[in-house]
């Protein structure tokens, strides 16, 4: 099963959209974005309750906690969806 940690872009502060990064990936077509720090990129959607980014969240415990507490760290409010 994969699992995402979903944030709402508008909930990202504005000094790490300043430095990041975004591709738009040449095979999936997928919009993504990438932060100072962070150990994963996003992918940009759009939802019906705006433009969210979704990062992988693994199952390793290790992977898992680093995504976790680069948000939290950052006071981003996240989901994660499976």
């Amino acid at each position: 099963m994969t699992a995402a940690a979903c944030i709402l872009y508008a909930d990202v502060p504005e000094s790490l959209l300043i430095s990041a990064i975004r591709h738009r990936d040449s095979v999936t077509s997928a919009d993504l974005i990438a932060f100072d720090e962070c150990p994963f990129s996003g992918e940009i959607t759009e939802t019906e309750h705006g433009v969210q980014i979704a990062f992988p969240w693994p199952r390793n415990r290790t992977l898992r906690h680093a995504i976790g507490d680069w948000l939290t760290h950052h006071g981003i409010n996240f989901t994660v969806v499976m």
